[in-house]
Order: structure tokens, then C-alpha cells, then sequence
């Protein structure tokens, strides 16, 4: 298949077929709202299994969009298993994201299920099965890491993201992404997806409360979970995920199923849409 943009036409068409998956997405599966000890999760549900029969696969995402930016996953999958693409609360501590996820899951009345974290998701869903193990049936890692701290390296220290004002953070650190030369049918696909979420349905302070966690969290041990019931996706040419943090991931699930995705830059479930809703479907089918 060929990913490549060759003109201002084909960016266009892309673009505007990103907005539409969107705004079906949204349109088929209205946000819903549960409060959690004062902290409101935000979330979208597809066909819901009443009688239990299927078990539920809960979607956290990274950083940036929030649960919406599970769009195309949602709409493929739709047919093969129920579906929750979760917008967690303005939550900066990584336990108490934990705990609070746990208690939104029983407040639905979901006692186990599989968990899909991309990015940030990653880590948390990891840091979840930690927490409760007997709540986690399979995990799926989407250019995950295990330990933050070689990106945090790199940043300023979290009290200087923690004083500047959300609208200047998101800007700042959006901007070379989004203009970035487009060379790639994945890359103008998500380039539309963070300008139709990130302040129209992500909060600025919802943003930066991700980008906070993040830079208090530290390294996760193991959770207790058996290699067969894991599986990782990821990209050789992640643009934002050190090779560090990636292949530590890939060596502590290495009897684990995994698949580098070709493209899939460090959204592949927007990058390379078909692929990633490809794997879920084979695992979760």
C-alpha cells in the first residue's frame, strides 16, 4: 500500500477523511460520564455485550486527545468486541491513576478485562496490572515504556511544566509536529486528529495533567502476568520514543508476542489504522 503524499490534493483528501472517521466515531458513540470520588472519567462505549458474554477491552491513550484518539480502532472493532475509550480525569499521580480506574471499572460493573495502552497508556496499563492483577485478562503495549526517566532526562524539571500555563505548553510542544513536512499519509492523519481533539474535546488542562504523571512516574516492575497474555506493537522509527525506552519493553516481554509496525510512527493506531486494528482483531476475535 502506498503511505506517500505527493501534493496539496492528496493532503487535503486525507485530512478531510480523518475529520469524517472522527466525527462518525463520535456521532455513533456519545460521551459518557461516570464521577469517581469527585474525579470524572470521560468515556465512549461501542456495542455493549449486556449479558457479559464478550469481555470489554478498555483503551488508554497517551498524552494527546484523549480517548477519541482510539477513533479508527473503535469503528473496525466495533463488530468483534465491546469497545471503551476512556478520557481519564486531570490525575498527575500514577497510583492514584491506578486506584481511580479500578474503582470506574467495578462502578461499571467490569471485573476483568483486556487493556490496550498506547504511549503514556502504555505505562499506565502496566502500572494497572501491577496494581490489580486479577483485573487484567490480556495487555496490549502500543509504543509503551516502562521507565520514563530517559525522556524526563531531557525536559525541565516538572515544576517548570507545573507553573506554565496549559495553552503556552500545548502549543510549545505540539508546534514541530505540526509543522512537520508531510511526507506520509499517517503522518497528515494524525497531524488532523491532534487539531480536531486537543482543545476541542481534550481539555489544555487534561493535556498537561498527562505531560505531569508522566514526569513524576518512575520505573515499573513486572507485572505478574504470563508472556502469552501480552502482546507489544511498536515502531523502529518511533520519532518520540528513545530506542532505550522501546527495546526495554522488548526485553522484558520477549516471550511475549510482538510487532513492529512499519509506519506506525508512535500513534500506529492512527498512523497505520489497518495493521493495528488488524492485530487486535486476531487476538481479541
Amino acid at each position: 500500500m502506498n503511505y506517500r503524499i505527493t501534493g496539496a490534493d492528496d493532503i487535503a483528501a486525507v485530512s478531510a477523511a480523518t475529520i469524517r472517521a472522527i466525527t462518525d466515531f463520535q456521532m455513533r458513540y456519545p460521551l459518557r460520564s461516570k464521577e469517581i470520588n469527585g474525579r470524572l472519567w470521560v468515556y465512549r462505549r461501542t456495542n455493549w455485550d449486556a449479558r457479559g458474554q464478550r469481555r470489554p477491552v478498555i483503551m488508554l491513550p497517551g498524552i494527546q486527545g484523549g480517548g477519541d484518539m482510539f477513533f479508527a480502532t473503535a469503528l473496525s472493532l466495533a463488530d468483534v468486541v465491546p469497545i471503551l475509550t476512556l478520557s481519564a480525569p486531570d490525575i498527575t499521580e500514577v497510583d492514584e491513576m491506578g486506584h481511580s480506574l479500578a474503582r470506574f471499572l467495578q462502578a461499571l460493573d467490569i471485573n476483568r478485562t483486556h487493556v490496550v495502552g498506547s504511549s503514556l497508556g502504555g505505562y499506565l496499563a502496566q502500572s494497572f496490572a501491577l496494581l490489580y492483577p486479577d483485573m487484567v485478562d490480556q495487555l496490549v503495549i502500543a509504543n509503551g515504556f516502562i521507565d520514563p526517566s530517559p525522556f524526563v532526562a531531557t525536559q525541565p524539571p516538572r515544576a517548570t511544566f507545573a507553573a506554565t500555563d496549559a495553552a503556552d505548553l500545548v502549543n510549545r510542544n505540539l508546534q514541530s509536529l505540526l509543522t512537520a513536512p508531510d511526507k506520509d499519509e499517517g503522518e497528515i492523519r494524525l497531524k488532523a486528529a491532534i487539531k480536531a481533539l486537543v482543545g476541542p474535546i481534550q481539555t489544555l488542562e487534561n493535556y498537561k495533567s498527562r505531560l505531569l504523571l508522566m514526569m513524576g512516574g518512575t520505573a515499573l516492575l513486572a507485572p505478574s502476568i504470563s508472556p502469552e497474555r501480552v502482546m507489544i506493537i511498536d515502531d523502529d522509527h518511533d520519532p518520540l520514543l528513545p530506542p532505550v525506552m522501546r527495546n526495554l519493553v522488548r526485553q522484558r516481554f520477549s516471550q511475549s508476542e510482538q510487532h513492529p509496525i512499519d509506519g506506525g510512527g508512535h500513534q500506529p493506531a492512527i498512523q497505520r489504522p489497518k495493521q493495528f486494528a488488524d492485530l487486535l482483531r486476531r487476538r481479541f476475535s
